[in-house]
């Protein structure tokens, strides 16, 4: 790390003091206070977890959060600005969102030129991928950049059900791989980072509906979780695409349980490279790589079966996947085909971090484990 990137850290991290004044700048900007009768907070860097990430597109990226709460004629609403910036490609990432929040609903206005991940809910640029990215040289997700404005609608209910529709106008481009630090790669010299997906580049107008759905609250009896989304968009491609994801877990006696989780989906049209379906790594194929599976369909089943201890749960899984051959995804991943993995698995701290051993059944080999750290269905 050089001197530069280490002095920006500390005055991020660190109180600032202005002459005259004996009050430590990140006092004076603490959440809960007030300018001219408005709440604000504002954070900087490590004093949230996602304000600080680490990747290999961006390296290091610092940010600073500031949130106002203004009264409006709509009635109290929230004024969000986040920005950031990559220490290796030196590319801003900046954030505006103007949020009306009831009870039930929330309606946000955003504004954004940013990195973002393909596969938004696997959590690629939160603290899980962050660590093992810049300790092992692990970077799971694959990325791309975007610049455009967003309205989103949110409703949610007590029965733990959510509805949500998001209409976005988005200009796409490709990321690099610019960062070439790890701690790893100073043992290993050969370390180095796989590819990122490819893009196409061009404009977006189009919209998403996402519908979740969980049932049961007593650990004792059968619970699950349903989502199923929706989105089409037109533009440099016309394309629509649905994906169907369910998961169901099953007491069998106390203290185990089995899990099983399936997921499909699909798309029509000219399909962009950012918006395929790509599978491999623990949040869908264990005991593969990110990205080993990749087209316009899928289809992926897990399961598993766990068992309570003292210092965790230890579990047993295995985990299929499907994606048909597409040649507009040619280059963009490893296989086409069908690929299946068994494995171990423990999770600690009240399954938040789990850590798995997995093999994948394609071949027969030592090489074919593959070890995999995440938190709480976040992937590291």
């Amino acid at each position: 790390m050089s001197a530069v990137t280490l002095k920006f850290i500390l005055c991020c991290t660190l109180p600032i003091y202005s002459p005259g004044d004996t009050v430590p700048f990140s006092q004076n900007w603490y959440s809960g206070e007030e300018v001219s009768g408005i709440p604000r907070t504002i954070r900087w860097v490590f004093q949230r977890p996602d304000l600080f990430r680490y990747n290999r597109v961006e390296g290091f990226s610092p940010g600073v959060r500031a949130q106002f709460r203004p009264q409006s004629p709509l009635g109290p609403i929230s004024v969000t600005g986040t920005a950031s910036l990559g220490l290796a490609n030196l590319k801003p990432n900046l954030r505006l969102d103007f949020t009306r929040e009831t009870l039930q609903d929330r309606i946000t206005f955003s504004g954004f030129h940013e990195l973002t991940a393909i596969d938004e809910r696997a959590g690629h640029l939160r603290l899980g991928n962050s660590i093992t990215a810049l300790i092992a040289g692990r970077d799971d997700g694959d990325y791309y950049r975007r610049s455009g404005a967003s309205l989103e609608w949110a409703r949610s209910s007590m029965e733990q059900s959510s509805f949500r529709i998001r209409v976005f106008s988005e200009y796409h481009r490709p990321a690099k791989v610019e960062s070439d630090f790890t701690i790893w790669g100073l043992i290993n010299e050969k370390s180095e980072w796989r590819s990122n997906v490819g893009v196409d580049t061009g404009w977006f107008l189009g919209s998403s509906v996402e519908v979740t759905s969980k049932w049961g609250s007593d650990p004792f009896s059968p619970h699950g979780v349903m989502l199923a989304s929706l989105e089409g968009g037109a533009g440099t491609a016309e394309y629509a695409r649905a994906n169907l994801l369910g998961s169901l877990d099953i007491p069998i006696v106390p203290d185990m349980r089995i899990s099983l989780e399936a997921g499909v989906g699909t798309s029509v049209g000219d399909l962009p490279l950012q918006r395929g379906w790509y599978l491999g790594g623990p949040s869908t194929l264990r005991g593969f790589p990110p990205r080993v599976l990749g087209g316009a369909q899928f289809a992926r089943v897990r399961g598993e079966i766990a068992r309570s201890f003292s210092i965790g749960d230890l579990s047993l899984f295995t985990d299929g996947a499907w994606v048909p051959y597409d040649h507009h995804f040619d280059g963009e991943t490893d296989n086409h085909e069908t690929l299946f993995s068994a494995g171990s698995g423990l999770s600690i701290l009240d399954q938040l971090v789990h850590l798995d051993v997995s093999w994948n059944l394609r071949y027969f080999l030592l090489s074919s484990v593959r070890f995999d750290a995440y938190l709480d269905l976040v992937p590291f």
